[in-house]
């Protein structure tokens, strides 16, 4: 080999074990998503699911558990939307699907998110949204998302929760009682009554 091809050669360009993406010669934490290089066990820090584009687990949690403790200090009710698939196909593509449709309906005061991938369940917060209006709102998203779902065969169902003021809830709670709404195909309520 000609030393010229020797000299011109780069080392084996290094990767970063949570993100993959390249990583600068020399670099401890990774530019990307802000982790530590040689850490074996990393996790990004994104807050986005790079399939869909909406906020991932990580982050809708938190600002759930943030908009349930608005509620409660400023007596207002808040909306919840579970969206789930009823029958799975490809996972990221249904995922990417549904999240474009959710997108779409959703207003920009709400907060949608990925809290499942198997099987693909998506998250709306709905804040201010007393039942009427989340039940509204379940509608357009449940309508919008079959419509988008309908080429590939899939059906989505939707559970709904209205969490009323006066009552302090966790957001497990309110993640357990969108669950069961799906599954009954009844609205939830928690808190107690006005």
């Amino acid at each position: 080999m000609p030393i010229g091809d020797f000299l011109r050669r780069r080392p084996e360009a290094m990767t970063c074990q949570a993100c993959g993406s390249p990583l600068p010669s020399g670099a401890i934490f990774c530019p990307s998503c802000g982790v530590r290089a040689d850490d074996p066990q990393a996790e990004p820090l994104h807050i986005v699911d790079r399939t869909t584009g909406l906020f991932n687990e990580r982050f809708v949690r938190p600002v759930l558990e943030d908009e349930l403790a608005r509620a409660h200090r400023y007596q207002r009710n808040l909306g919840v939307l579970l969206i789930e698939v009823t029958e799975s196909g490809a996972v990221d593509e249904t995922l990417k699907t549904m999240a474009a449709a959710l997108a779409g309906t959703v207003r920009d005061v709400d907060t949608p998110g990925v809290i499942g991938r198997t099987p693909p369940q998506l998250l709306a917060i709905l804040p201010d949204t007393d039942v009427a209006g989340t039940a509204h709102a379940a509608t357009r998203v449940l309508a919008a998302v079959n419509e988008a779902l309908k080429s590939g065969g899939t059906r989505a169902a939707v559970g709904l929760v209205c969490v009323r003021p006066g009552q302090r809830v966790r957001a497990g709670a309110v993640i357990e009682s969108a669950s069961r709404s799906l599954r009954s195909g009844r609205p939830e309520m928690m808190g107690k009554p006005a």
